[in-house]
Parts: C-alpha cells; sequence; structure tokens
C-alpha cells in the first residue's frame, strides 16, 4: 500500500487465473485485487493519482461486492429471511458494517422482504400436507422474522382455516389407525397433530369429529 502521501496507479491487469479480476499496482507495486466492475464504477486507470483512503475505499467496495455475489448465492436456493442472509454472511467472516450495507442494498433492490417471505413460507406450510399456525410460527421465528410481521402473514390462517387444515391432516391418519382401539387412536391422532402445530382446540374438535363413537 502507498503512503499516507499521494500516489499514482502505474498499471492495471487482468489476473491470469481471475480474469474477472484485475490486479491494481500502485508506485510500480501490488496494491490490491478487485473484480473488473468495482474497478470500471470506481473509474480506476493508469496515471490516476490515489492516497490510502482511496484504496480503502476501493477495498471496502471489492467486499461489499463479495458480501452481495455471497448473499445472492445463498439466495438463489430458495428465498430467504434477512436474518437468515445476516448469519451466513457473519459466518462467512464479512464484516458487521460490510454486512449492514450488503443487506440495505439488497432491501432496496427487494430481494430481501420478510413480510413477502413469510406470507410465501405460510402458503408452503398450509399446501397439501398442512401444518399448524403454532409450528408456522415457531420456524419464521427461528429464521429470525419478527414476531408482528409473522402475525400479519398468519392473519389468514383464523380459526376456521385453522380447522380445515387440521382435519384434512387428521383424515389421512385417521386412515391408518383403522383397528386401533379408541383411546390409543385419539391419543396417536392428537398427539400427531399438535406436533403439526394445531392448537389444543383445533385438536380436540378434531378429535370429536374424525373419531366418534358409533353410538353417536
Amino acid at each position: 500500500m502507498p503512503g499516507p502521501e499521494s500516489s499514482t496507479i502505474t498499471a492495471i491487469e487482468p489476473q491470469v487465473k481471475r480474469p474477472e479480476r484485475v490486479s491494481v499496482f500502485v508506485d510500480g507495486e501490488f496494491a490490491l485485487g478487485v473484480h473488473a466492475e468495482v474497478a470500471a464504477a470506481a473509474g480506476l486507470r493508469v496515471g490516476q493519482a490515489v492516497d490510502v483512503a482511496e484504496l480503502q475505499a476501493l477495498a471496502q467496495s471489492e467486499e461489499l461486492r463479495r458480501a452481495r455475489e455471497s448473499a445472492l448465492q445463498f439466495l438463489g436456493y430458495r428465498a430467504r429471511s434477512r436474518a437468515e442472509i445476516e448469519r451466513k454472511l457473519r459466518r462467512k467472516g464479512f464484516e458487521p458494517d460490510v454486512v449492514q450495507a450488503a443487506l440495505a442494498g439488497l432491501t432496496r433492490g427487494g430481494l430481501i422482504n420478510d413480510a413477502e417471505f413469510s406470507q410465501s413460507w405460510v402458503r408452503a406450510r398450509t399446501g397439501s400436507r398442512p401444518y399448524g399456525p403454532g409450528r408456522i410460527a415457531a420456524e419464521l421465528r427461528q429464521k429470525g422474522v419478527d414476531r408482528e410481521v409473522i402475525d400479519e402473514a398468519l392473519a389468514p390462517v383464523d380459526r376456521d382455516v385453522e380447522l380445515d387444515l387440521a382435519l384434512a391432516v387428521g383424515r389421512r391418519k385417521v386412515e391408518q389407525l383403522r383397528g386401533e382401539d379408541p383411546p390409543a387412536a385419539r391419543r396417536k391422532l392428537g398427539s400427531m397433530l399438535a406436533r403439526r402445530g394445531f392448537s389444543w382446540e383445533v385438536c380436540a374438535r378434531v378429535l370429536d369429529i374424525l373419531l366418534r363413537s358409533p353410538e353417536e
């Protein structure tokens, strides 16, 4: 790195093994390597005067680009919550200020949106083999989503909807319990519904509907 006084960029050369990156030489010595996009955005050119602060800013821009690229790769598999992406970037060793800058940029670009993520998660988890709101809320909390956002995403799953979802799951389970004695069947069905996150009130209602005695 050059000293505190202004120095001069003497060469900008593509790297042999990673041609998408360039090596920047200052006063004839290697100063740092950055992605070609970062160099272009900064307007680097041979003969340009630079100081330490400018080179540090360039290095930070490169770190931010790397953090954003890492986050986009993570998002490429499926949608993620903001907290999931933050944890991922921190585990990769990015500094907190770089992580926050990357998250802010992705949020502005609409690539991170906890409300949309939560709504999508609720739709997926109330699909063909649904889970109850308790289980879904716990999963979203684990992903770092705020309680207010979770509550809003789960608002469409009112008690009537929850009952319908639990009945759909319960009917499949009842078929597997044919031949079981009634107390065992009630216990197994109730436990399964509770594990899937349905409220006790809804569980009890499903048991009453699906496991009525012959006299009823």
